[in-house]
């Protein structure tokens, strides 16, 4: 799914405004527009508020998942927003096939290292059930 820049940048100033905010105003039009952008069932501004929590949950859940073109995480915008996705042009530029494959390898050797211990299983014991007769 690929966005435009300036929906990104719509994404990006929601984020930073509105997102973990109350929904009333301005941000629930936001809300609704990046709704918009990424599902487009008629659910807009007009709606019921009662439609809000769960329109401001699913907003979040495609804000997560979505993955940003590299001209928007090269910003320093972006960089403050979401550290952790934010690329720097010196690593971009390096092959990522040294760093996966190395990575990979230590990952491998470390998961076949880790053989699962057998643990002895002790047999149930059941009781004999019973019956009281009536007199």
């Amino acid at each position: 799914m690929s966005k435009t820049i300036e929906q990104e940048a719509n994404i990006l100033h929601f984020i930073e405004n509105c997102q973990g905010h109350s929904t009333r105003g301005g941000c629930r039009n936001d809300m609704y527009d990046i709704y918009a952008i990424f599902k487009n069932d008629g659910r807009n501004a007009n709606v019921c508020t009662c439609l809000d929590r769960d329109t401001a949950k699913k907003v979040d859940n495609f804000i997560s998942a979505y993955t940003f073109s590299d001209e928007i995480r090269f910003t320093d915008r972006f960089h403050k927003l979401l550290p952790h996705l934010a690329l720097i042009k010196e690593e971009a530029k390096k092959p990522l096939e040294e760093e996966s494959n190395t990575d990979l390898s230590e990952g491998m050797s470390k998961f076949v290292k880790k053989k699962a211990k057998s643990v002895p299983v002790k047999p149930v014991k059941r009781k004999k059930r019973t019956t009281k007769k009536k007199k």
